[in-house]
C-alpha cells in the first residue's frame, strides 16, 4: 500500500476491478454471440428441412391411417393424447 491509500480505499479499487473484469467478460460474450449469430450452418438448414419432411409424411400417413380404420363414431384413437 502506497502512504496515502488507507484500507477503505485499497477495497475500493479491488472492487472497481472485479467489476471492470466482470464487464468485460460480458462484453467479449456478446461480441462473440453477435460475430457467430450472422454465421449459419448448412448442416443445420439440410437438418431443418430434412426433419420438416419427415413431419410432413408422418401427417400424410397418419391421415391415410385414418381414413382407412374402421372405428364407431365415439371411437378415439390409440394414441389421441400425444396430439
Amino acid at each position: 500500500m502506497s502512504p496515502g491509500m488507507t484500507v477503505a480505499d485499497v477495497f475500493a479499487v479491488a472492487m472497481l476491478g472485479t467489476i471492470f473484469l466482470s464487464f468485460s467478460v460480458i462484453l467479449i460474450l456478446f461480441a462473440c454471440m453477435a460475430r457467430n449469430a450472422s454465421r449459419r450452418d448448412a448442416g443445420v438448414d439440410n437438418l431443418l428441412d430434412e426433419l420438416e419432411r419427415d413431419e410432413k409424411s408422418a401427417k400424410q400417413v397418419k391421415a391415410a391411417s385414418r381414413t382407412e380404420d374402421k372405428r364407431e363414431a365415439w371411437e378415439k384413437d390409440g394414441d389421441w393424447w400425444k396430439e
